[in-house]
């Protein structure tokens, strides 16, 4: 099968514009026709929902700060990275205001026990209905799905064992019989974690990604056929990141199945 414009997905708007998860790159993505497109949010002091990445971003001197320990409304005032983030109500109201009707979105969600104020802005903008909320807390998607057991679920996770590279930058937890069980923490705030989970997942994760008809979300350098083979046996799709060359994506669809690529270079779609 030849792959087309709607079999990926636009990573943090890379390629877009020159910064990741930036309003410019959502507008240039949404004019250009992506389909699919991935940002993700993380919560300043305040509470506040933002639109970036890591859980830590450098000021105007160049000192690594956490997001979580700075309010919003000191952003702008810090500067460096930190002038640049929108918020996610503003993500919104560019989506709205493009006019595009057609895109969906993977709202990656870092930060845990924020779900009720990201899900009134979904609600409030009305974008319910093209929304797949994705992460690697299951503690997020335990609790988007008490509000709303319709919304499609993604669960990222590694498929294989983290090396000492992403353990050195992450929380590494691991499943057991392929269970991702809630924590007992309210709040997880500005850490990075993530489940290794050898093999499906399984347990009350599956059973809630299958009844959203959702799916997982795993490395490029980890998936294999037989687990997607897995997967899609259970009713569960697969997304991988993340591709930069169109005849990598072409291959490992051939070769594994895979339901939608992570992109991280503009030039393919250029290519489509």
């Amino acid at each position: 099968m030849t792959l087309s414009i709607d079999d990926f997905i636009s990573h943090r708007f890379r390629g877009f514009d020159t910064r990741e998860n930036s309003l410019a790159g959502l507008r240039a993505s949404l004019a250009f026709g992506v389909k699919y497109l991935e940002f993700d949010i993380r919560v300043a002091a305040c509470g506040t929902p933002i639109v970036y990445h890591d859980e830590y971003a450098h000021d105007e001197q160049g000192k690594k700060r956490l997001i979580r320990n700075i309010k919003y409304n000191k952003f702008k005032q810090i500067g460096g990275d930190f002038k640049h983030f929108p918020t996610f109500e503003q993500l919104l109201k560019t989506i709205i205001g493009s006019g595009n009707k057609n895109a969906h979105f993977l709202v990656d969600i870092k930060d845990a026990g924020f779900e009720d104020a990201i899900y009134a802005l979904i609600m409030l903008y009305r974008l319910q209905k093209r929304v797949t909320y994705v992460s690697w807390l299951p503690d997020v998607l335990y609790a988007m799905h008490e509000l709303d057991k319709a919304a499609p679920l993604c669960l990222s996770h590694w498929c294989a064992k983290p090396d000492s590279h992403i353990r050195s930058k992450h929380i590494v937890y691991q499943a057991v019989n392929g269970e991702v069980a809630r924590s007992q923490r309210k709040i997880i705030h500005g850490e990075r974690s993530g489940w290794f989970i050898d093999g499906v997942v399984s347990g009350a994760m599956r059973d809630i990604l299958v009844a959203t008809k959702g799916s997982v979300c795993v490395p490029v350098n980890m998936v294999s056929r037989d687990l997607v083979g897995a997967y899609h046996k259970i009713g569960l799709s697969v997304s991988v990141f993340s591709y930069v060359d169109l005849a990598h994506a072409q291959s490992d669809k051939d070769a594994k199945n895979i339901d939608l690529f992570f992109v991280d270079d503009r030039s393919i779609f250029d290519m489509l």
